[in-house]
């Protein structure tokens, strides 16, 4: 596995996490598995696509 390879699986893990805690703090209790996915992925492609600038 390549440095690159480790700082996309952390970015993912970070992006998972702040969907977890805001899903919940949305949902006021535990959060909705389905929702809490969609909202990982949109905050990750949201984050590499402003670590990997406009697409030429």
């Amino acid at each position: 596995m390549s440095h690159e390879d480790d700082i996309l699986d952390d970015l993912f893990h970070g992006c998972a996490l702040a969907a977890f805690l805001d899903q919940a703090a949305e949902q006021k209790g535990p959060p909705d598995m389905e929702a809490t996915r969609r909202r990982a992925f949109a905050y990750y492609e949201g984050a590499l696509a402003r670590k990997n600038g406009p697409v030429r």
